[in-house]
This record gives C-alpha cells, sequence and structure tokens, in this order.
C-alpha cells in the first residue's frame, strides 16, 4: 500500500469551517505566520495552530520555518498524490469562484466517507445501477446504503430515476474533479 492520506480523510479535514478560513488566508497571502493566520482568519492562535497542522497532515500546505517562527505555503506535498488536485479545486472554489464557506463544506462532504466514495467508484466503472444490484456490488448494506445514497443526492452527485442510480449529468468543475480523482486512486 503507499503512503497518502486518503482522499476521503482529506476532505473531512477540509470540511470544517476555521480549516478553510485558516487555508483561505494561506491561499491569499502565503508565508504568513500561525498568529498572522489566526488573526486573519478570526481564529484563536492555539486553534490556527491545530488547523494548519491538520492542513499540513494532509499535504495540501507546507510550513518553513525560519528563526522561531513558522511560516506556512499552498504548496502541496507530493508524496500525497491527490493533494495537488485537493487543493487546486478547493483554491479555484475560494479564490475564483468566490463560494462561500458553507457552500464548500456541503460539497467536499460528498467525499468524507469511503462508503461515499465506493458507489461512486462503483457508478463510474459500472453505469447506473439500481439500489439492490448496487448493495451487492459494493457489499454494503441496504440501510447504511440509503443513507449514502441521500447524502449524495443531496449534493447533487447522484439522480434517482425509476429507482436506477446514476452520476448526476450536470457537475461543477468541484464534482468532475473529484470523480476523476476517485477514477485514479481506486484504494480511496
Amino acid at each position: 500500500m503507499s503512503y497518502h492520506p486518503t482522499i476521503w480523510r482529506t476532505c473531512r479535514v477540509l470540511a470544517n469551517e476555521r480549516r478553510l478560513r485558516c487555508l483561505e488566508v494561506v491561499l491569499r497571502q502565503p508565508g504568513q505566520s500561525v498568529s498572522e493566520i489566526a488573526k486573519q482568519a478570526a481564529v484563536p492562535d492555539d486553534h490556527a495552530s491545530l488547523c494548519l497542522r491538520a492542513l499540513q497532515a494532509r499535504g495540501l500546505i507546507s510550513a518553513r520555518r525560519q528563526s522561531r517562527w513558522v511560516h506556512y505555503f499552498s504548496s502541496p506535498d507530493p508524496l500525497v498524490p491527490a493533494a495537488a488536485h485537493i487543493l487546486a479545486v478547493v483554491s479555484r472554489a475560494i479564490l475564483t469562484e468566490k463560494w462561500t464557506t458553507d457552500r464548500i463544506i456541503h460539497n467536499l462532504t460528498a467525499y468524507t466517507h469511503p462508503r461515499r466514495l465506493t458507489v461512486l467508484y462503483c457508478l463510474l466503472t459500472k453505469g447506473n445501477l439500481a439500489t439492490p444490484v448496487l448493495a451487492q456490488e459494493t457489499h454494503i448494506s441496504r440501510q447504511a446504503l440509503a443513507r449514502h445514497l441521500n447524502k449524495l443526492s443531496e449534493r447533487k452527485m447522484i439522480v434517482d430515476k425509476d429507482a436506477v442510480w446514476s452520476l448526476h449529468p450536470d457537475r461543477s468543475f468541484f464534482s468532475e474533479t473529484f470523480l476523476q480523482l476517485i477514477a485514479r486512486h481506486a484504494d480511496l
């Protein structure tokens, strides 16, 4: 097994208001220290430090020590295969598309569980499937599958037509990027 944080764990870390605010500061003004980031993100210093470490642990940002200060930069860790793509899509949502934090978190939560990624991967590779077939293919109980299908449907990742599930035809750049990542990283 290769060394890398999984897509769902990275999304789980990102789906947090304080972490996203800290990341936005790093994206807009790279090279800031923890206290500078904390002030701009309106987060207590100790929380900003924890947020930044969590983002760094997922390979989304890097830290450089200068004397007694640590400065943060939006440079993905090359050892984390999906980090550059996830950072790019979240950066686009924040900086270019000007999505709200709530909208980003809402979209990210489609990918914060391995079973949801399994469902998406199955629909990507096998096409449209009825719920019983999807349950059999993914080895997810029908009850658990119903919860994950509901969450994916609410996030406009999938649609149900006549009891057959398929990928949503109108996908955003955000959704499209994550589907490509899921297709490439089958170990999720």
